[in-house]
C-alpha cells in the first residue's frame, strides 16, 4: 500500500462534521501544548534524578528535531495540499512535511523516557499520543502517512544520541541543576520575606 493510497484512506472528505473537526484540530494543533505543561509539572515535583532524566528527554527531542530539519532540507517532500491532493482543514505553511515535527517530539520523548527510571511509564502514552496526533494531521490534510512514519527513525536517533551523551554531559547537567537549586532557593526566600513584610 503506497503513501498516496494511505492518504486517501485517512484524509477526511469534504463536509466534515463540526464535532469531528474540532476534535481533530485539538489533536493536530493543541495537544502538543501538553508537552511543556507536563514536563514543567514533572520538573517542579521531581527530585534531582528526575530532573536529570527530564533534561535527557528534552535533549533527545532537540536532537531529533535538528535531525528532522536535516532530512527536510536534504530530501524535501511536498505536503498533500501543495500537490492539490485531498481536503485541507487547517492552515499550514507550504514547506516540506517529512518528517512530522509534532510526531517527532512525542516519539523522541517517548523513546528517551524508556531509558529512564522515573519516566519509563510515559513511553506508551507518549507513543500513542504521537500516533493520534500524526493520524489527525493526515486526516486534516497537512501530512502524508509516510511523514508520520518517518518521525520514528528520527525520534529513535534523537533518543540514542541523548542516551550516548548521558555520561559526557553529566558535569554540565550537574552544574545546571545546582544553578537551578540556587535560583529556586533564592526565589523561595524572597517570596517568604515578601509575604512577611
Amino acid at each position: 500500500m503506497n503513501n498516496l493510497h494511505l492518504f486517501e484512506l485517512i484524509n477526511a472528505s469534504p463536509g466534515l462534521e463540526r464535532g469531528q473537526l474540532w476534535l481533530s484540530i485539538i489533536l493536530a494543533q493543541w495537544l502538543i501544548a501538553l508537552v511543556p505543561v507536563g514536563m514543567t509539572l514533572a520538573w517542579i515535583q521531581g527530585d534531582c534524578v528526575a530532573r536529570r532524566e527530564l533534561l535527557e528527554m528534552l535533549l533527545a527531542s532537540a536532537i531529533a528535531l535538528a535531525a528532522a530539519q536535516v532530512v527536510t532540507h536534504a530530501w524535501p517532500q511536498p505536503r498533500p495540499f501543495a500537490l492539490h491532493l485531498g481536503t485541507q482543514y487547517i492552515g499550514h505553511g507550504a514547506g516540506p512535511g517529512l518528517p512530522s515535527d509534532h510526531v517527532t517530539v512525542f516519539w523522541s520523548l517517548a523513546l528517551a523516557a524508556l531509558s529512564t527510571r522515573r519516566f519509563a511509564v510515559w513511553c506508551f502514552p507518549l507513543l500513542a499520543t504521537g500516533l493520534a496526533v500524526g493520524w489527525s494531521r493526515v486526516f486534516l490534510g497537512v501530512h502524508f502517512p509516510f511523514d508520520v512514519l518517518a518521525a520514528l527513525p528520527v525520534a529513535t536517533l534523537g533518543a540514542l544520541v541523548a542516551r550516548a551523551l548521558r555520561h559526557p554531559a553529566m558535569p554540565a547537567v550537574v552544574q545546571m541543576l545546582l544553578l537551578y537549586d540556587r535560583l529556586a532557593n533564592a526565589s523561595r526566600s524572597w517570596w517568604t520575606s515578601a509575604r512577611k513584610a
